[in-house]
């Protein structure tokens, strides 16, 4: 299920999100801290700390949904906000985060 916040952020579930990263539609990028992606990410996430985002040099990829996580989406909403104010053209984030991701049953590693 896909919404638009006040920001024009654009919000996926964690099953919209499991469905583009197996169709190849999309690339999850983890905003949580490097320990917090150490201990246990999502199998494929990128790791780029909302403390270390740059929305400026964040990269378009064309042809890829880029879908912004964190442990349960208020970091995530800030990244995706910051990219629009950048000048991305669209910005995803996973509503629940993480922990949603988890409670789902979806895979991790650690």
């Amino acid at each position: 299920m896909l919404q638009k916040t006040d920001w024009n952020v654009v919000e996926a579930d964690v099953h919209t999100v499991n469905s583009w990263l197996d169709g190849g539609k999309a690339i999850l990028v983890d905003v949580r801290e490097t320990n917090e992606f150490e201990a246990e990410r999502i199998p494929g996430a990128f790791l780029m700390p909302l403390s270390m985002l740059d929305g400026a040099r964040f990269p378009v990829i064309p042809g890829k949904t880029v879908v912004l996580h964190c442990a349960v989406g208020k970091r995530s909403a800030a990244a995706a906000k910051q990219l629009l104010e950048a000048g991305h053209p669209r910005a995803v984030h996973m509503t629940g985060g993480f922990n949603a991701w988890k409670a789902a049953g979806l895979a991790t590693e650690t």
